[in-house]
């Protein structure tokens, strides 16, 4: 019809409906935080350090948008998403803290912990006083997450500075385990908890989280112990401040049903604490109280590398009967990380060297602590046969037995040895001029060298020194 308004194709509005509908979506899909963090987690486990960084940044500048109401259509967000975003953002920054740190970038992992404790807010958290449930689970839980956060400032911290973060972080971790400890004596209101993003929190769970969370306390005590005996060492009361946080430590257990049963991080710091104050005999009895601890599944995987024992010290390659297994699977499984057992070992060493030299110990007891450190030392070597150390260190036990094993002591250092070299020619291949870290390290090694070869019997070694 003439003057008449032209009819759209059919193609037309099916194109525009596209172009809607595309617009329509660009505008609602929201940013996938979650896919990002899962790839981020992925990344950190695989130790993709940069990766994973690049990613939890991305996700840490989407929530820090989201909190402060600046992402695309999420300027009406509820309140409750907010706090939600601020604790995820506080957990991300909290891995990317760790990640600067791995990386070397202090500053910047300190400022990423800082930020993030300032995102949980003070530990003031409110509830009624006869208030059991849900909400007091999140308060421990939010007050675990200071806690941590204050004692990963500690670490990357020395001196004063870093007293104040641990102090902070046990002041934390003590409010964690009251709310738990409260939780657990009313149990039967516990019957049916659920929490979200958690399994059903019964009474066994809350048991288990208040095991780990006393752990983390006792770790905490000893850190502060620790720095009275390096950093703080002269302050005019580090040894009673020492003492007191020990005791602290001492106090806790994992278990109620287990009493009198300290925790091996407590019992070996008071061993350290012992012989800085030339009190062998009492840093003897902690040391040992740490290994039986840890007794069970260190000899457990000792004797996956050849160094059982049947109790008096006599070499048994043959495992245990099978009913034993299961038991020693088990405490394999949980013992200790590497370097607490490493230095138990070396604890061990130390005691069994001070008693003989004092003429203050019986064979007996000697040969306990070289026996001892051999176990220790062949759990490590069975969880990881590269490290030097461990060798020289197996050495040095069976050379402390009484009477010597001179024969498997040179076993050990022959091996610690053959390492050594094979590092230093690899360093002297590849070492680029004026790298003055890694002239001081091959120094290091030309030392341990000297003293291996001191301890085999193959001459002063000089050559080492002369090759620098």
């Amino acid at each position: 019809m003439a003057g008449g308004r032209k009819k759209k194709s059919s193609s037309a509005k099916k194109n525009k409906s596209r172009r809607s509908n595309g617009a329509d979506n660009n505008t609602k899909k929201p940013v996938q935080v979650e896919e990002v963090l899962s790839q981020a987690e992925s990344a950190m486990e695989m130790s993709e350090v940069d990766t994973a960084l690049q990613l939890f940044s991305y996700a840490a500048g989407v929530l820090r948008s989201r909190v402060h109401g600046t992402a695309e259509g999420n300027s009406n967000i509820a309140m409750g998403d907010k706090i939600e975003d601020n604790k995820t953002l506080s957990t991300v920054l909290g891995k990317m803290g760790e990640l600067k740190a791995s990386n070397g970038d202090m500053e910047g992992a300190r400022t990423d912990f800082l930020d993030a404790i300032e995102l949980l807010g003070p530990g003031n958290d409110k509830m009624a006083e006869n208030e059991v449930g849900e909400s007091e689970i999140h308060i421990a839980q939010n007050s675990e997450s200071r806690a941590g956060l204050h004692l990963y400032l500690g670490q990357l911290s020395s001196g004063a500075e870093a007293l104040e973060s641990f102090r902070m972080g046990v002041s934390e971790l003590e409010r964690a385990v009251g709310v738990l400890e409260r939780i657990n004596a009313s149990d039967d209101k516990m019957n049916g908890m659920e929490m979200e993003g958690c399994e059903e929190m019964g009474p066994d769970n809350m048991k288990r989280l208040l095991v780990e969370t006393r752990r983390q306390l006792c770790a905490a005590h000893c850190s502060i112990a620790e720095l009275y005996l390096t950093d703080l060492c002269e302050e005019p009361d580090a040894e009673s401040l020492c003492e007191a946080s020990l005791k602290s430590a001492l106090a806790l257990e994992d278990d109620e049903s287990k009493i009198g049963r300290p925790l091996p991080d407590s019992l070996q710091t008071m061993a350290n604490f012992r012989l800085s104050q030339s009190r062998v005999p009492e840093a003897l009895e902690c040391i040992l109280k740490a290994y039986d601890r840890m007794k069970v599944g260190c000899e457990a995987m000792s004797a996956l590398v050849g160094l059982a024992s049947d109790g008096d010290g006599k070499r048994n390659v043959e495992l245990e009967s099978k009913s034993r297994e299961l038991v020693d699977v088990e405490a394999a499984s949980s013992l200790p990380e590497y370097n607490f057992r490493c230095q138990t070992a070396k604890f061990l060493l130390e005691c069994a060297s001070l008693l003989e030299k004092d003429n203050s110990g019986a064979n007996d007891t000697i040969n306990q602590c070289a026996e001892s450190a051999i176990q220790v030392c062949g759990s490590l070597l069975a969880e990881n046969d590269e490290v030097i150390e461990v060798w020289y260190l197996l050495g040095c036990a069976f050379m402390a037995c009484t009477p010597p094993n001179p024969e498997s002591a040179h076993y050990y250092w022959e091996n610690a040895l053959s390492m050594l070299n094979n590092v230093k020619e690899g360093m002297e291949a590849t070492i680029g001029e004026d790298d003055d870290d890694a002239e001081n390290e091959l120094e290091a090694i030309a030392m341990q060298i000297l003293d291996i070869k001191k301890k085999l019997g193959k001459g002063d070694g000089d050559e080492e020194m002369d090759d620098l």
